[in-house]
């Protein structure tokens, strides 16, 4: 083989790694500038999350005495109050469906969305106390509170920056609160004191948050997103009366304060 020949083929063998590595380079480089081109967050969309759902419930009790026809003798109703002031708390899974819509002006972005989240929440509450009023007697008190969703309507806030969204949403939320609410005692025989009662009710409440979100594709997003929920009390009112003293009753209130925070990533279509 001549020189120049040899040389020839050393040259294509060296070329070819080199022209590799440039194609290599000019497609990162391609799929980098696509990556990195803004983002039009315009439009509607649907998506599903999971996360986790943190929900905490206070309970408490109230009655009143000192009326004609009062089962109650002072310092029931404070006592009573006072044993029932407890707090429960649970942690579940959380799956969830939202859909909204939005509209992209410059970096700004305004939108409005729906969504639904599981909470599995299931908590009671039971106290119990021997009666200042009467040391010989004894009461219980029992409160149980079920919430199994949370919907809500918000709307959503935000900034996007080449594929990112970053927002603070806030709205109306939603949930079906089921409460039952049991109070029995030992006094004057004949089985005691008893009353009970149950409530099952929509409950309206408030809701806000924040979230990040990246889009992936042309269609596809995830996103990142912290809900804090507030509703306020629910209660519900059992007639607390005794065989032994069938002209004396009271109504007792029991009520419980719900609040939900979920945390939750997702991904969403959008059209």
């Amino acid at each position: 083989m001549s020189n120049s020949k040899m040389t020839l083929a050393i040259h294509s063998h060296q070329t070819l790694p080199v022209l590799g590595l440039l194609a290599t380079l000019s497609l990162m480089t391609n799929v980098q500038a696509q990556t990195l081109q803004d983002y039009d967050w315009s439009g509607s969309y649907i998506g599903g999350s999971l996360g986790a759902a943190h929900s905490r419930g206070s309970f408490d009790a109230s009655t009143s005495d000192g009326f004609v026809g009062s089962y109650f003798t002072p310092p029931d109703p404070e006592q009573i109050a006072e044993a029932a002031d407890k707090s429960a708390s649970q942690s579940r899974l959380s799956a969830g469906l939202f859909g909204g819509y939005g509209k992209q002006f410059d970096n700004l972005y305004v939108g409005v969305e729906a969504g639904v989240n599981s909470l599995s929440f299931d908590e009671s509450a039971s106290s119990g106390e021997i009666y200042e009023s009467s040391p010989t007697s004894s009461f219980t008190n029992e409160i149980s509170v079920k919430a199994d969703w949370q919907a809500s309507l918000r709307a959503r806030v935000g900034w996007a920056e080449k594929r990112w969204l970053a927002y603070l949403t806030g709205g109306v939320a939603a949930t079906r609160i089921r409460m039952d609410a049991t109070f029995s005692d030992d006094f004057s025989g004949a089985g005691g004191a008893f009353g009970s009662d149950s409530d099952n009710d929509t409950k309206l409440g408030w809701v806000i948050g924040l979230g990040g979100e990246y889009a992936l594709t042309e269609s596809w997003t995830i996103r990142a997103e912290y809900l804090y929920a507030d509703y306020g009390k629910a209660d519900t009112t059992a007639l607390v009366t005794n065989p032994a003293s069938p002209t004396l009753a009271n109504d007792l209130k029991s009520s419980v304060d719900l609040k939900t925070q979920i945390l939750s990533v997702g991904v969403a279509y959008q059209f």
